[in-house]
């Protein structure tokens, strides 16, 4: 089960990040070399010596001006707790309104929006997206088997990671490497040269362009844009007044995100797939969605349905992905890398309880993947999981 988790998560980071981010990274003549941490952690309210030893072992190897914003849930129960590396020592801080960069945790976020538009019976999860789109693709079928909104959200699309150009753009600004993607660069490609490389349905393959372009046709079908969407669909609902597209009306609580030494990095922006990983939150907000997900929620009950099983341990519903507990519970996860910041998050519903971390770890450190197993250590010592 160990092995399987450390390939979930290197699996479900960004690949071309990974990629562009290397790049520039080894490209670097005046690499740091990180001394560990010494804690001065201390234990609070619901957060016990054991967990607090936990994060020391898992985060002590990260730069200074490392900050993580914790959320633990237990029973419906939230608690928060933060640290911050600071002159070689790991304090404790609070945090828990602190906005980070959230990546791909986005995307559970679009497909909560697909639920919503499903529910609503503004799309069907089932027919061709061509029938959502007003350009002319160029191709989503292959041996018969189209390409539908379903397929976008749990990543059986067949569609690439990113579309081909991407990479150009990327390496032409690896620090930002979204930003030279436009729209229109986009729209040649959805009708020039788009074509699943699997037959739709029949294999999982993490997309970022299959979840954002979802996005883009959410936002075309209602006639907004995506932070409208999100807005008044989601983060009003919920009552996540510090989540948003938009860096600016969150400027004053954001951490910077850090390079792999703990030099301030540029956050990335997107032109074009905004719905694949362009979302700013906080542990607050992001626990305020966890526990609607743990009440009745229609909405939130019809995405958390399975809609395809990669294999015996790892399942998909519309944007999480559920793995099997020991104790036999689904547990639904997702991560984020964006530039400069990392994410995780673990639900457990029919038990209520959950963990979230937002960091400012730059995912290419040669520590970043301990996010994700720090996450599922500590959602290992919340009681009867």
């Amino acid at each position: 089960m160990k092995t399987f988790l450390i390939i979930l998560g290197s699996f479900l980071l960004l690949g071309i990040a990974f990629l562009v981010g290397s790049f520039f990274y080894l490209k670097s003549a005046n690499k740091v070399e990180i001394v560990p941490a010494t804690s001065s952690l201390v234990i609070q309210e619901n957060i016990n010596q054991e967990k607090v030893d936990s994060i020391f072992k898992y985060t002590k190897n990260f730069p200074d001006n490392t900050q993580l914003s914790f959320a633990f849930i237990d029973n419906g129960v939230v608690s928060y707790y933060g640290t911050l590396r600071k002159d070689k020592v790991l304090t404790t801080v609070k945090n828990s309104d602190a906005v980070f960069h959230i990546g791909s945790i986005t995307k559970v976020f679009t497909s909560t929006l697909l639920a919503d538009f499903v529910i609503h019976n503004e799309v069907d999860l089932n027919i061709p997206i061509q029938e959502y789109m007003d350009i002319p693709l160029h191709m989503i079928e292959k041996e018969g088997k189209s390409i539908t909104l379903k397929m976008l959200s749990n990543h059986t699309s067949g569609l690439p990671r990113l579309p081909s150009g991407m990479m150009m753009s990327s390496i032409m600004n690896p620090d930002n490497p979204y930003a030279n993607y436009t729209q229109e660069k986009l729209n040649t490609y959805l009708k020039d040269k788009m074509k699943p490389k699997r037959i739709p349905g029949t294999v999982m393959e993490y997309s970022n362009l299959g979840a954002g372009l979802l996005g883009n046709i959410l936002s075309s079908v209602s006639k907004k844009t995506y932070e409208e969407l999100i807005q008044e669909r989601i983060f009003s609902r919920y009552e996540m007044t510090s989540s948003t597209m938009v860096a600016e009306k969150v400027s004053e609580k954001t951490i910077d995100g850090l390079t792999p030494e703990g030099a301030i990095a540029q956050p990335w922006t997107k032109q074009t797939l905004h719905g694949a990983g362009g979302v700013l939150s906080n542990a607050e907000d992001l626990s305020k969605f966890a526990l609607a997900n743990f009440k009745k929620d229609t909405i939130l009950d019809f995405q958390r349905i399975k809609t395809f099983e990669k294999n015996s341990k790892m399942s998909v519903s519309l944007g999480w992905h559920i793995i099997t507990s020991k104790a036999g519970d689904e547990l639904y996860f997702h991560n984020g890398a964006t530039g400069g910041y990392m994410s995780s998050m673990l639900l457990n519903p029919i038990n209520k309880k959950g963990v979230i971390i937002l960091s400012n770890i730059n995912f290419i450190h040669p520590d970043s993947k301990n996010l994700d197993k720090l996450c599922f250590t500590l959602m290992g010592m919340q009681k009867n999981i």
